[in-house]
C-alpha cells in the first residue's frame, strides 16, 4: 500500500484528520493533505508524528461533460429523478431534534405514557457508530392511502389504510441511497431519531396543525426516511419547527378531529387521544371505551385530519389499490390466523404488501371496522324499510 500522508498524533491533543503537516523541505513534509478515520496502518515516526497507510478521503466533486458535479448534487438529482424529494443537511439537526423532544417531556408538555413508548426509544438510541457522521440524508417518498378489499357474510368491503404502514416492497431508499454514493466513496446508514423533527429543523418539512409533517409538492402523503452519511455538509442554523402559514387560521382538522386530540388552547398534538396512538399499540391491548366505533377509519393510522385538510386537496387521489381477500382469508385474519396458517398464494400475497408483519394487529383492528361496517349496513336497511 503507497504512503499517502503524515498526521499528528491525537496524543498531543489534535483531533484525528483535523491537522496534517505539509510543507518545508523535508520529502516526508512534502506528502498530500488527506483524511483520517483509522489509524490501523500507521507507523510511528517520533516528534508526535506518524506515517499513515489509508485510502486517500473521497472527494466530494467529479467530473461531467458540463462541468464538475459535486456528490450532494448527483445524489438529489438522482433521488429526485425518482419522484422523491431529497435534502442534504447538517448532522447536528439530530441532536437539537433530540433536545427539542426532551425539553417539551421536561416541561410536562408530553403524555408520559406516550412519551415512554413511542419517543424514550428514539431520544435515547446512541448516535451511529458509522459511517463517520456528518450530515443527515432527508428523504420523503410520495405515499397514497391504500385500500384492501375483504369479503364477509358475502359481501365484500373496503378498507383503508393510511400512508406509511402498508405497500406493495419497493426499492428501499437507503438501498438507493448507497448505490448512488459508492462510486464517489461515500456511504450512508439508517438512523433512528424523531423524523419528523429532524426534516423540520431542517426546513424539508413542516408541520401542520395535526402535527403531522408536511412536505412540498407531496403533502402529508410522504414516508419519511433519514440517513446518516459521511458526506460533506455545510453547516448552517437550524429552523424553526415551523407550521404551516394555512395553519395559523384554519381549524378544518380539528373541528373535523372526533377525538379532541388537536386541541384548541396549544399546537402541540394530544397524541394519547388520537386514533392512530391506539390502533398502533400493542395486539393486545384492547380500545378504550372511550373511542366510538365509527370513529374507527383505517386499518392503521387516521385519515380524519388528513382527508380535509386543504393542504392535502390535490393529493387525495388516486387511492393505491391494495389486495383483495376471499371470506375464508378474512375469516381467518379476523381468528388470528399466522402466516405459515395461509396456503402458499396467500402467504406470497402477504408478504408481496408487508402485510404478512401485521397479522397480530388485524383482530382488533379489522374487527373494529368490521362491527363499524355491519352497524352501519344495518342502520341503513332499517332506515329503507321505514322509508326514512
Amino acid at each position: 500500500m503507497p504512503l499517502l500522508g503524515i498526521v499528528t498524533s491525537p496524543e498531543r491533543g489534535e483531533s484525528k484528520g483535523r491537522r496534517v503537516l505539509a510543507g518545508g523541505t523535508d520529502p516526508l513534509m512534502a506528502l498530500p493533505r488527506i483524511h483520517v478515520t483509522s489509524y490501523a496502518s500507521t507507523t510511528r515516526l517520533g516528534q508526535g508524528s506518524r506515517l499513515v497507510y489509508v485510502a486517500p478521503r473521497p472527494s466530494a466533486q467529479r467530473r461531467e461533460p458540463g462541468g464538475v458535479v459535486s456528490a450532494t448534487e448527483d445524489l438529489i438529482g438522482k433521488l429526485e429523478s425518482r419522484g422523491w424529494r431529497a435534502a442534504v443537511v447538517p448532522y447536528a439537526r439530530r441532536a437539537e431534534a433530540i433536545q427539542e423532544i426532551v425539553s417539551r417531556h421536561e416541561r410536562g408538555e408530553l403524555d408520559e405514557s406516550f412519551y415512554q413508548e413511542y419517543l424514550a426509544p428514539i431520544v435515547t438510541e446512541p448516535a451511529p457508530e458509522s459511517p463517520t457522521p456528518r450530515s443527515l440524508i432527508l428523504i420523503a417518498v410520495p405515499d397514497r392511502p391504500l385500500e384492501i378489499l375483504f369479503t364477509l357474510d358475502g359481501a365484500t368491503f373496503p378498507v383503508t389504510v393510511a400512508p406509511g404502514y402498508v405497500q406493495r416492497a419497493r426499492p428501499r431508499p437507503a438501498d438507493v441511497v448507497r448505490e448512488i454514493l459508492a462510486p464517489s466513496g461515500f456511504s450512508a446508514a439508517r438512523v433512528d431519531g424523531p423524523q419528523k423533527a429532524m426534516a423540520t429543523l431542517s426546513g424539508f418539512a413542516r408541520y401542520g396543525r395535526n402535527n403531522i409533517s408536511y412536505v412540498s409538492g407531496f403533502g402529508s402523503f410522504h414516508a419519511l426516511r433519514t440517513l446518516v452519511s459521511d458526506l460533506p455538509c455545510d453547516d448552517e442554523p437550524p429552523h424553526g419547527l415551523e407550521m404551516l402559514p394555512r395553519c395559523e387560521t384554519c381549524q378544518a382538522c380539528r373541528v373535523a378531529c372526533p377525538t379532541g386530540a388537536i386541541a384548541e388552547d396549544r399546537f402541540l398534538l394530544h397524541a394519547e387521544r388520537c386514533v392512530t396512538y391506539w390502533n398502533e399499540k400493542s395486539p393486545e391491548v384492547p380500545f378504550p371505551g372511550w373511542i366510538e366505533p365509527a370513529w374507527h377509519n383505517a386499518l392503521f393510522g387516521c385519515l380524519t385530519c388528513q382527508r380535509i385538510c386543504p393542504e392535502n386537496h390535490a393529493f387525495l387521489d388516486p387511492v393505491i389499490e391494495g389486495p383483495s381477500f376471499d371470506e375464508r382469508t378474512t375469516r381467518a385474519l379476523l381468528a388470528g390466523a399466522k402466516k405459515e396458517d395461509f396456503e402458499n398464494d396467500v402467504r406470497s400475497v402477504l408478504e408481496e404488501w408487508r402485510l404478512a408483519d401485521l397479522l397480530g394487529y388485524l383482530p382488533r383492528n379489522l374487527g373494529a371496522l368490521v362491527t363499524e361496517s355491519r352497524d352501519s349496513r344495518t342502520k341503513d336497511q332499517q332506515e329503507k324499510e321505514t322509508g326514512k
